[in-house]
């Protein structure tokens, strides 16, 4: 029988001021840190990505290990993003992001892995998306990646839309406060900077 998966008390997590891992320590120490995923940065950073990946294995194992198979790196960066090196998709995370609070830093993690999830399978040409954590397989999938065309902005908007769904999804699993989950829930469609800023110039 599954384990069952542990809650996390809403406002908890969440980290006004940066570096602020204090929850960490009412959380099971059973957790790899390195978690299958190159996690680049500073000391700062790295402990803060740790400890944000930490709040979503705690709260669902599903989503955690589908992040862990869908990003390979996670890089402290002047902008936040997705895209792929060499055929392996990487995280940018700027400070701003990262350093908000450990569940915004979890959320906007989410938020890239979503993206590398659908454009690993985009690449694939797959005919149907596996699900997201939570989801049946028998779902049906409303749009074809093999004809997907990144350069038309109705595309753009639908990632984006789909990459902000999932991250409010985990934002409510991690207890984030609602001063974080708000924002994302009302977000007007062009509005990125909940989850991208820098260099970000509208690619998936």
């Amino acid at each position: 029988a599954a384990a069952a998966k542990p809650g996390v008390q809403p406002e908890a997590p969440a980290a006004d001021e940066k570096g602020d891992t204090s929850v960490v320590t009412r959380l099971s120490e059973v957790y790899d840190p390195k978690a299958g995923i190159d996690i680049q940065g500073s000391p700062e950073f790295r402990s803060q990505v740790t400890h944000a990946l930490k709040l979503v294995w705690m709260a669902d194992r599903e989503t955690f290990l589908f992040i862990k198979k869908n990003l390979y790196v996670i890089r402290s960066d002047n902008k936040t993003d997705f895209y792929l090196e060499n055929g392996r998709p990487v995280a940018s995370i700027s400070d701003a992001h990262a350093f908000r609070s450990l569940t915004w830093c979890a959320g906007v993690i989410a938020h890239q892995a979503w993206h590398a999830w659908y454009t690993m399978y985009t690449k694939k040409k797959a005919k149907v998306i596996p699900p997201l954590p939570g989801e049946k397989d028998e779902r049906v999938v409303d749009i074809n990646p093999a004809r997907l065309d990144y350069k038309r902005l109705e595309d753009i908007l639908y990632m984006e839309d789909k990459a902000f769904e999932f991250q409010l999804q985990v934002l409510k699993k991690i207890g984030a406060p609602r001063k974080e989950t708000d924002p994302v829930f009302r977000r007007a469609p062009r509005d990125y900077t909940l989850a991208h800023d820098g260099n970000y110039n509208l690619k998936p």
